[in-house]
């Protein structure tokens, strides 16, 4: 009976350590797994570095270099400001400047832009003036730039501000004004990514709507702007000759003056 019971509990024991010896080689399967895991979660963890600096490090690259060159193009405006100025005045027949264009923007001239109107009331009567000023403009992703009556304006997505003013003077203490009108009378374009060059040169044809100097004594006068840029013109009106604004029609308050001296230019642009 004892030989019998010794046999069975040498069976068993062999029977329980199977279990243990098959255990060893399940430990290191165990271990190569955690290693390919491991693996995974550092790519997956290197993929999504990528996927955020595309997401949020590019926009944000790119927006910079964007609102970098749209100043470099502000500062180009200033130039063409001084350009066009020259060629008004007879101080140069043709001034031709070089402006560096930002990629996917786009450059043109339009006659029809910026639409001033004047009214003038003088010994009793009140005439109208209603003169389309045209501009130079540069659109872009950040915002736009013009010239116009020979001004720079700018405009963002948040309104538009004056970067330099125009030859429009108000004598406080004498009661004097002086408009100079600078009138773009051409219509071309230019795709930006590039150096663009605009030639301002004296005009092909003429188209006067005052006798230049045109001078009145001892009246009133509104202004009324319709162009992108009339909250900043708007904002200058308003400093320069001490008025406001009406929301809702949009013309300025009675400007009043001892002498009124309107001279109007025109100029011819080409943009290539």
């Amino acid at each position: 009976m004892k030989r019998n019971s010794s046999k069975k509990e040498s069976k068993n024991v062999r029977h329980l350590r199977r279990p243990f010896r098959s255990a060893g080689p399940a430990i290191k399967s165990n271990r190569a797994v955690s290693e390919v895991i491991g693996y995974v979660i550092i790519f997956g963890i290197v993929m999504l570095s990528i996927g955020m600096i595309y997401a949020v490090g590019f926009p944000v690259l790119r927006s910079s270099t964007d609102a970098t060159q749209f100043q470099s193009i502000e500062q180009g405006f200033l130039i063409l400001q001084t350009d066009l100025f020259k060629v008004a005045l007879d101080q140069a027949p043709v001034r031709t400047t070089k402006l560096g264009t930002a990629e996917g923007g786009s450059l043109r001239t339009d006659p029809a832009a910026c639409n001033l109107t004047i009214e003038i009331t003088h010994s009793g009567t009140r005439v109208n003036h209603s003169i389309l000023m045209g501009n130079i403009e540069f659109n872009s992703r950040v915002g736009s730039v013009a010239c116009e009556n020979g001004a720079v304006v700018v405009k963002y997505q948040a309104g538009s501000v004056m970067l330099s003013n125009p030859r429009m003077f108000n004598s406080t203490d004498q009661g004097d004004i002086l408009f100079s009108l600078v009138k773009i009378n051409d219509s071309c374009s230019s795709f930006g990514g590039g150096i663009a060059q605009v030639t301002i040169s004296n005009p092909r044809f003429n188209e006067s709507v005052f006798n230049t100097p045109a001078v009145y004594q001892n009246g009133e006068l509104r202004l009324k702007f319709e162009s992108r840029y009339a909250d900043a013109w708007g904002r200058f009106i308003s400093d320069e000759f001490d008025t406001t604004f009406d929301p809702t029609t949009g013309w300025s308050g009675d400007i009043p003056f001892n002498e009124l001296v309107i001279v109007e230019y025109i100029v011819s642009v080409d943009v290539g």
